[in-house]
């Protein structure tokens, strides 16, 4: 309680521990740590913060989200009032607000996955900070970047909830991930935002499916909210093919082709394969061809790294392609074309990597890749019924940086 124009450094009592009621009543816990207003009827001001904490140094609290078991016990809430009390005034309403963030996931599985060793972290964020409560500033201290593993819950029915509590930034670094784990598998994907603000929730819907063990990991876009949920774009955590269904008189959306660049690849002479030599593809009666070969050698090769399962390979500053033929797509509707892309730097830009479908150059979103060799999700509407080729194009003078692309897909409906 501070007198009216006053500070902290002349609270009249400061540090007093109350406990609110399920109405949001507060009371205080013992009678030594009651407040009572002046009894000469001079206005006073409050302050609160949640949670409580017996120890507080230069007005200063610790925070740490390291670990999110009990989540109310780091869910950081801060209340002022400047309107000024006096003991005629009756109660007082205080108006507490996020001072963190939060990031949800909403998950879905398919009936057949089963989710052993599951577990979700956030890699990449400091975790420590200290709050001001004279000023209400939160000061990250730098220099504790740890993951933080998400609060895990079972809510049944094969839906599941994954949920962190984070310390707020105004810029994330470019190595943040979203990291999950599955059996003895690990994907890393890319927030969709570059800061989360003090207050904010940050939603996303995963949904996990499986085909032949060959995981696929597609990250959505965020909905952010004043902590209160709703729906955004989903992350898709594709273990192989699904089917979408419809309304029956519109057809039904169906996968049509699905290419993740088959499940090993090994050097030939000390090099990568390139697109004309490989041989291992998923689809083997659709054929691949590099249109701007050097000579005989393709610059866009088929590799795999210690972190990243089999992917093409788009060199810098070289001329390349990838055309895949054979599609037979005579009878669908509203054709779609989704995609993994990253490169081998940050900062640069998705649609480097152009896109035909059949003799229709698509346009692809411009969107920075915010992290080096962490894939995002390219999604194209629009595709042009009848095509039979998909075609990715590299030019030496636009892909400075090198770029990966995965997991083709291309749906239909029918």
């Amino acid at each position: 309680m501070i007198p009216e124009g006053g500070t902290l450094a002349t609270a009249l009592a400061s540090n007093k521990k109350y406990t609110a009621s399920a109405t949001g009543e507060l009371t205080y816990d013992a009678e030594d740590q009651a407040i009572y207003f002046p009894s000469d009827g001079s206005k006073v001001n409050f302050m609160a913060y949640y949670p409580y904490t017996a120890t507080i140094s230069n007005n200063q609290i610790a925070v740490d989200v390291t670990n999110q078991t009990s989540q109310e016990a780091i869910d950081l809430l801060y209340a002022t009032t400047t309107t000024g009390f006096n003991n005629a005034s009756g109660k007082v309403d205080l108006n507490f607000t996020h001072q963190l963030a939060r990031i949800v996931l909403n998950i879905t599985k398919a009936s057949n996955v089963t989710l052993t060793n599951f577990a979700v972290k956030l890699v990449g964020t400091e975790t420590k900070a200290a709050f001001d409560l004279a000023t209400g500033t939160l000061t990250t201290t730098a220099g504790n970047v740890a993951s933080i593993a998400y609060k895990l819950t079972d809510k049944g029915n094969d839906q599941y909830q994954a949920e962190a509590i984070v310390l707020p930034s105004s810029k994330l670094a470019d190595d943040v991930v979203i990291e999950f784990t599955i059996g003895t598998q690990t994907f890393k994907r890319s927030l969709s935002v570059t800061s989360l603000n003090a207050g904010s929730s940050y939603s996303y819907p995963v949904n996990i499916s499986d085909k032949d063990g060959k995981p696929v990991v597609v990250v959505g876009q965020a909905t952010i909210t004043n902590w209160v949920t709703v729906p955004g774009s989903d992350i898709n955590i594709d273990l192989g093919e699904t089917t979408t269904p419809t309304d029956p008189s519109e057809g039904t959306e169906t996968t049509i082709f699905t290419e993740t660049f088959g499940a090993t690849v090994e050097k030939v002479d000390g090099y990568w394969p390139g697109v004309n030599q490989f041989t291992g593809w998923d689809n083997q009666t659709f054929t691949f061809t590099d249109n701007y070969l050097s000579a005989a050698y393709s610059n866009a090769s088929v590799r795999s790294t210690s972190t990243m399962d089999n992917h093409v390979w788009f060199a810098a500053t070289k001329n390349s392609g990838l055309q895949i033929s054979g599609f037979n797509t005579t009878g669908y509707t509203n054709l779609k074309l989704s995609y993994s892309i990253t490169a081998n730097v940050k900062s640069v830009d998705q649609n480097v990597i152009q896109v035909k479908c059949g003799s229709t150059v698509m346009t692809v979103p411009s969107v920075a890749i915010p992290t080096a060799n962490v894939y995002q999700t390219v999604e194209l509407s629009n595709v042009p019924e009848n095509i039979t080729s998909i075609e990715f194009i590299s030019t030496a003078e636009t892909n400075t940086a090198g770029y990966r692309v995965d997991n083709v897909k291309l749906v239909g409906t029918k």
